[in-house]
């Protein structure tokens, strides 16, 4: 399974073997992603995809030419569905995430960097878009080493790290801040905590655990605000299920259910940060 991590960026500038390019069927250019990679590639991508590919590419299919100017060594191109135009079909979706990966595992690319196929003009819905491209690369028999998952939106980046993060979450060092999130609480207020929960495991992997209660406790309370932007105390008196007390996160959002993308601070004020603490005091003992 190759590392996944997900990119804040312009995929064109990605120092990889080889990037993905979501094309169309006919391999032309185009806009979007399709676009950028033509207009700094050079006119040499053209051409090859000219002599390569006369006939362009079936939907879910994948093929290589060059990089011309851009920093990778290959272009991957990839024909995503177009959800818009009724090709909702989810298995050609991640056919095009396999494919790529197959046709970098001909050329020998160790490194590979993808956009978020079919989620521009083609209308993927995003979240789902996420877990067809984490789930399909994480499962695949493939010899690339890196693959990068590229966002130019920061909010589409957040999105793409808290879905890693949960499908594949990196590992955490013994006596680690991190440590403390391994066991998963048996239930959770709302749906977005366990995104918190794993986001926090994420972030704290490295993290010597403190020598005391109040600074781990501190480390802990100031993470939470970071991400949710609002101080911890703020509705830590409303009730365990007030939806006044829930703050909305759209990249905790996987796209369902009534409460997907919402933490609830008076659950991380009440339970969630003591059984981190209790967890802490019991290695002390």
């Amino acid at each position: 399974m190759p590392v996944i991590t997900a990119v804040l960026g312009d995929i064109t500038t990605q120092d990889v073997d080889a990037i993905v390019n979501a094309t169309n069927k006919a391999m032309r250019g185009g806009g979007g992603v399709n676009g950028a990679i033509h207009g700094r590639g050079g006119s040499a991508i053209l051409r090859d995809c000219i002599a390569r590919f006369p006939n362009g590419l079936a939907t879910g299919d994948a093929g290589w030419t060059t990089a011309g100017n851009l920093p990778a060594r290959w272009v991957i191109h990839t024909v995503g569905p177009n959800y818009n135009a009724g090709q909702r079909d989810r298995s050609l979706l991640e056919a095009c995430h396999r494919r790529a990966l197959e046709v970098a595992d001909e050329i020998g690319a160790r490194s590979v960097a993808f956009p978020l196929i079919s989620t521009g003009v083609y209308g993927w819905p995003r979240a789902d878009a996420i877990a067809a491209a984490i789930d399909t690369i994480a499962a695949a028999r493939t010899r690339v080493d890196e693959v990068r998952l590229v966002a130019l939106d920061e909010a589409v980046h957040k999105q793409i790290r808290a879905a890693l993060w949960v499908r594949c979450p990196p590992p955490v060092g013994a006596g680690t801040v991190g440590s403390l999130f391994e066991r998963e609480p048996i239930q959770y207020s709302l749906r977005g905590d366990s995104y918190l929960w794993r986001e926090l495991r994420a972030r704290f992997a490295d993290t010597p655990l403190p020598d005391d209660w109040f600074t781990l406790r501190t480390l802990i309370t100031h993470a939470i605000e970071q991400v949710v932007g609002e101080p911890l105390v703020s509705r830590e008196s409303a009730p365990w299920h007030d939806s006044a007390a829930a703050i909305y996160l759209p990249e905790f959002d996987p796209g369902h259910g009534m409460s997907a993308g919402h933490v609830h601070l008076p659950w991380w004020s009440h339970a969630g940060v003591p059984i981190l603490l209790d967890r802490y005091a019991a290695l002390r003992t």
